[in-house]
């Protein structure tokens, strides 16, 4: 048999050294990870087994009083409304609705504006810091 040139050994020793050096680069940080996890001073507080043996606490699933003074607004002329945002000053809630319309509340009378048409599907609505009104709409794209 002829011996191999030169070449052809240099080729078998870089295609046999590959796999090496690619299990070298996977075991090099998974060996740091594991020094820096043993070196890791964090030691978890104890879990207190009594809490598991006690009884669990029942709740009512309806609570009575949960709206015990609160005022039904805009009651049959908001559909789907999504979020609302109140204006402190003017007393003034806004909420973004299913038809495109971001409606304007007013809290004493219950009156129902069509404020601002957005032409797509409101579903957030904030106060800025200066009192704008800000509206997150899921169907207009801003360009």
């Amino acid at each position: 048999m002829a011996d191999p040139t030169p070449s052809q050994s240099s080729m078998a020793r870089r295609s046999s050294s590959w796999p090496l050096g690619l299990l070298t680069l996977i075991l090099a940080p998974v060996a740091a990870a594991m020094l820096l996890y043993q070196l890791d001073p964090y030691d978890p507080a104890p879990v207190p087994i009594h809490e598991f043996s006690q009884q669990p606490m029942v709740v009512p699933k309806l609570n009575s009083r949960m709206l015990q003074g609160s005022e039904m607004i805009g009651v049959g002329k908001l559909l789907g409304p999504e979020d609302i945002a109140y204006h402190p000053d003017s007393h003034l809630i806004y909420t973004g609705c299913a038809d495109g319309w971001v409606k304007r509340v007013t809290l004493n009378d219950s009156v129902v504006q069509n404020w601002a048409f957005t032409g797509g599907r409101p579903l957030g609505v904030a106060l800025g810091r200066h009192g704008q009104l800000i509206v997150a709409d899921a169907e207009k794209v801003s360009r």
